[in-house]
């Protein structure tokens, strides 16, 4: 099944469709202004090192196999689910030992966070991470953003899907990346281990129906979010 028989085929009504092409963050490639934007919510404003915090999602959310109502956003770039971690170095498959989405994990501080929920039908969450390769920084100032959209399932044909834009990335390659379970990497692609992502890059992340295989599409964006 490709990606895009995956959306269109959703049993909620299919209101999301893949578009090809290369998407910036929705609030820009680099520091936003005013902060936060109108609709969202503030999380974190002040440069923190090896920190994390919880995002609730209004849906829930399958990732190997096990169903998540929240995620834990790293301040170390990655995303956890079940637990928050502040682990910086050795970052691997198995570190932070549990399910994690890393974006391009390494002792990197953040400097901005914020979040904002769909206002139709709580249909997805989105996460914004302003942050910095090097323990600290200035806020407004960002050498890594990201925001990484999730989606219920309801209107991803039953398959959980992120969606993650990446604007400046100052890490390189040196971080790591990949969708893990607490031991082992869940996918191969674009977004596989020890590459990094892209610096302005949008990425589209599906699941099987459990969440335990995992596929990357590069050059991909959700349509239909409003933003």
């Amino acid at each position: 099944m490709t990606i895009q028989q995956m959306f269109f085929n959703a049993s909620g009504g299919g209101s999301f469709a893949p578009v090809l092409g290369t998407k910036a963050p929705v609030l820009g490639a680099s520091g936003q202004s005013p902060f936060p934007a109108t609709g969202w919510t503030s999380l974190v404003t002040l440069s923190a090192d090896d920190a994390n915090l919880n995002v609730a999602f209004p849906f829930n959310f399958v990732f190997n196999n096990t169903t998540y109502t929240s995620c834990y956003p790293g301040s170390n770039t990655y995303i956890t689910f079940g637990a928050g971690s502040s682990n910086y170095s050795l970052l691997s498959a198995s570190n932070p030992a549990t399910n994690k989405i890393h974006i391009v994990g390494a002792d990197n501080s953040w400097q901005r966070v914020s979040s904002i929920t769909d206002s139709v039908s709580n249909r997805f969450v989105r996460i914004r991470y302003e942050g910095n390769n090097s323990t600290s920084g200035t806020a407004g100032s960002p050498g890594i953003v990201y925001e990484a959209t999730f989606f219920s399932s309801v209107f991803t044909g039953g398959v959980p899907a992120v969606e993650l834009l990446i604007g400046t990335q100052n890490r390189g390659t040196a971080g790591i990346s990949g969708i893990y379970s607490a031991s082992a990497l869940l996918t191969g692609g674009t977004i596989a281990a020890n590459t990094g992502v892209a610096a302005n890059q949008s990425y589209v992340l599906v699941g099987n129906a459990t969440g335990t295989t995992w596929t990357v599409y590069t050059g991909y964006y959700v349509g239909g979010t409003g933003y």
